[in-house]
Formats: C-alpha cells, structure tokens, sequence
C-alpha cells in the first residue's frame, strides 16, 4: 500500500519547496498557493510506476491540475500545461519557433562548404560532412543526415512552412515518438547558409518536446542565383501544397491555403507581367497562362486568382481580425471555411475578369475597399465585438449571447442571402452581371453605404436574437430549421431591406 506522509514530512515538503521570496508554488502550474487552495503531496515519479514515498520524491500541487495527472510524472504533467498554456496565450496560432522558445532551445548559426560530392555544415563547436545526392526532377543536390535542432529555424517568413500547429496532433506525436522511431524525416532547404524547416514542423515539434537534441532531415541546397533560388522556391511550394491537399497527410487549414495560394500567384503574376505584352495583362490571359504555360488545371487557375481575391478582400478589412487560422478554432467567431461559404460568395467577383489590369474598367482595387466598407457595416451592426467564446458553466451577457446568435455557422449560412439582397437593393443592381459583379464596381457613396447600414440594423436588432433561451438556441445547429424560424419571426427580406412585415 502506498505510504501515507506524516505532518513532519510534508512541513519537509513544503520547506523545501519554497522559493526565496517567501512564496509557494504549484509544481505543475507555477501558480502561487494560498491558504485557502486545496493542494495535494503526490509523487514526482508516480507510485504506480515504483516511484518511492521519500520527501524527495513528493512535491505539493494545486488540486485542481492534479485531478488530471493519471500515471504520468509530474515532470510531464507540468510540461503539457505550459504546452496548453501557450496555446491558450497565442490563441492556437503556434508555428515551430514558439516550440522551440518553450524549450529554451537557442538557434546557432552556420555555415557550410560543398567539396566534391559532399558538404561540411559546422556552427564552430560542431561540424558534419554529408555525402551529396542529387534530385534529377528538380535539378539540385541534397543531403540527409543528423541535424541538431539548433540548427534549424522555421520556414515561414515568405517562406514553404505556413502551417500553425495543431494541439491535439502534437501530442499525439510527441508520445508516440516516445516509444517509436520516426520513419521519414522532416525536410528543409539550405539558404544562404540557413537550415530552413518547411515540412514535417509536427514531427521536428515533438521531438524538441521529448528532449532530443538531433534529427532526422532531407536538406535540399538552394542554388546561389537568384533565378535559380525562385524556381526552387516555386517547385517546392507546389509540391509542398499538392502533398498537403489533394495528396494530402494533414491537410491545410484553408486560410494557410488561400495565403499561400497567394505567394504562388504573385510569384507567377510578376513573370506573367514581365514576359506578355500589356494589351494581354487581363485576369482571364493570367488565368489561360497558368493553364497553358505552367501545367496548372483551368479549375486550379481559377482557384490561384480566386484565393488572391479573397485574401486581398480580407487582409484590408476590418472582420479579417475575427478570423480563426484553423477551421475548428472555437476561440474565434468565424472560419475561412464558413466565410468561403456565405460572405465571399455573397461579395465579391470570384470569376477572372477581362478589363485591362489598371484600366478603368479593372475594379479588383474598388472591390476590395467595397468590401471593407461592407464588412466594417457588418462587423458593427452584427455585434462581432461582443462576441466571446463559449465556455462550460460560464454565464454570458445579454451582448454576448446574441452575438453568439449571430456568429453561429446556421444562422450565418442563414442571413448571408439577406446579405446580398441587401446589397442588390442598396446599390440598385438592375442586370445579371451588375448582381454578379456585386461589389466589383466604382467606390460605393455615403448614401449607399447608410442604405446598407439601416438595412443590416433591422436585420440584427430584430427581437428574435433577444429572446429568452429556447427554440432559437435549439435551432441553431440546423440552418433549414433557422431558415423557417426567421420566417416565423418576421425577419423575412422584405422586413429587412424595406421594414415592412
């Protein structure tokens, strides 16, 4: 049976477990403990495991984070809560480098020097020489090897790695890694002298949280000229996206899609520009280029422009700050996933036009300021800053539950065509193709915009978003029941855009 600690031993305990300054604290939280905290002596080393019941092995933990200890050490309890900590902190936007930070792990530098069919990478305490192969798709040499961590950095700054890191992923790696080799490496590129890490961040991750110092890596060597460098750069990108989506592991968040689709576009735009004659720089010439010179599908083409348009549309407004990175981010209001699906479509002109870039007729620059203007309009009269996340047992405001209201996935799927008929009737679209280029237009007035923005009021200050808790709150996980809620209540399109029932 396990040995029950004496008053003495645990007066021990907490003697030794004081800091300087007088305080105590929790082993696993590093929270200060008062005398009115419920704590518990439990051991360093788990009892179940053959950890011994001596002053040594016993350190004193607030109640609350031991409930969650099972037969893990507190050395690895202690370790996930800082890990949820920081996810918490940074609201799950965690790249490589936040890992590495927890970890206290210190970049250092290197150099490296190719001779013959090998390379010598060094930092001035250690040096490696790998042998040199060379990839016959992309024409550049590689090399595999052990790297130390240090080594590495992230490759995310106009970089190949834009993925966040997933939680639960993590973890789950991380302890699998504890008793399993890893069996592919994770892959970098070699650029003026920097080990840049552009796939396999999940695996690199978890093996920083389980204490290794080396890895396993694929290290392709960036060619020194600039053109050369770029066509390395497109090459990976694209192989790197395709690996992540349509033969995909993990895939991409759509938002890390639709921005990286974005670089790939620029990239391809700038050589488009420079090689084709001016009279040909439309979106649609773009669009055949991509098609017919880069070996895209017309449908990925079209896909390349429409992620630059919704990018550009977000990056300049004021919802893009409401905007989860990964699609089942609760701690924010909305998802790209669920904006590709009403707002956007709702919007914007997601078709390549064929007005002359710069040129009267070329709107894509008024678009995107329409689509601030709107957003701006919905953001304030849809309660966005009001909006919290739900928590268990947590009492939200009067505020604070119509914005929930609101933001559901139903209710937007639902109010999205109120949207653009708001539209419609605010800037008096009388054709097919001024409705479809809804926003794609001159900049809208100061009258149209107080159209839109009465509009939008009666459709968010209906009473139906303040009733008591009941049926709207048990309809919102379906958007065909919320569609014949609104119906029952009176928030129809007619009361919307003319305040008549």
């Amino acid at each position: 049976m396990k040995r029950q600690l004496t008053e003495s031993e645990k007066s021990t305990v907490r003697q030794q477990q004081l800091l300087p300054d007088g305080s105590l604290r929790c082993f696993i939280s590093g929270d200060i403990i008062s005398d009115q905290d419920e704590i518990e002596f439990d051991h360093i080393h788990p009892y179940s495991k053959d950890g011994d019941t001596s002053t040594s092995n016993i350190r004193i933990v607030l109640k609350t984070h031991n409930r969650r200890k099972s037969d893990q050490s507190l050395y690895e309890v202690r370790d996930n809560s800082r890990l949820e900590r920081l996810f918490e902190s940074k609201k799950n936007n965690i790249k490589l480098q936040d890992i590495l930070e927890l970890k206290e792990v210190e970049r250092r530098n290197t150099h490296t020097t190719q001779s013959g069919e090998s390379i010598t990478v060094e930092d001035g305490q250690i040096s490696r020489k790998f042998p040199l192969f060379q990839d016959e798709i992309l024409g550049v040499a590689y090399f595999y090897g052990r790297i130390p961590i240090a080594w590495l950095e992230n490759d995310d700054q106009e970089g190949l790695q834009p993925r966040v890191i997933d939680y639960k992923r993590l973890i789950s790696i991380r302890d699998h890694l504890k008793n399993h080799p890893q069996l592919a490496p994770s892959i970098a590129r070699l650029l003026d002298n920097r080990l840049k890490l552009f796939d396999g961040q999940h695996k690199l991750a978890a093996q920083v949280l389980n204490n290794h110092s080396e890895v396993d890596v694929k290290v392709y060597i960036s060619p020194g000229d600039k053109e050369g460098s770029k066509m390395l750069f497109d090459a990976l990108m694209i192989t790197n996206l395709e690996a992540h989506s349509k033969l995909k592991q993990v895939p991409f968040y759509t938002s890390t899609l639709l921005d990286r689709l974005s670089v790939i576009y620029k990239e391809f735009l700038e050589e488009f520009i420079s090689t084709k004659p001016s009279e040909n720089h439309t979106e649609e010439n773009f669009v055949n280029f991509l098609a017919m010179q880069k070996q895209f599908t017309k449908s990925e083409a079209k896909e390349m422009l429409r992620s630059a348009i919704k990018n550009s549309a977000l990056d300049g407004s004021k919802l893009d700050k409401y905007v989860a990175e990964a699609s089942k981010d609760a701690s924010y209001p909305v998802t790209i996933d669920l904006l590709n699906k009403t707002v956007f479509p709702s919007t914007l002109y997601l078709e390549p036009s064929s007005a002359k870039f710069t040129s009267e007729q070329d709107y894509r620059n008024a678009e995107a300021q329409n689509f601030a203007a709107v957003t701006a309009l919905l953001t304030q009269e849809a309660c966005l800053n009001d909006w919290v996340q739900n928590a268990k047992g947590k009492t939200l405001s009067n505020e604070q539950l119509k914005a929930r209201r609101i933001w559901h996935k139903g209710s937007v799927l639902t109010w999205s065509p109120y949207l653009k008929s708001i539209l419609y009737f605010a800037l008096q679209t009388m054709t097919n193709e001024e409705r479809e280029k809804i926003l794609y237009r001159a900049p809208i007035t100061s009258h149209q915009e107080t159209i839109i923005s009465k509009c939008l009021n009666r459709l968010f200050n209906h009473p139906m978003w303040d009733e008591p808790e009941g049926e709207i709150d048990s309809l919102l996980v379906s958007a065909k029941k919320q569609d014949d809620l609104f119906t029952r209540k009176g928030l129809t399109e007619k009361y919307v855009i003319y305040g008549q029932q």
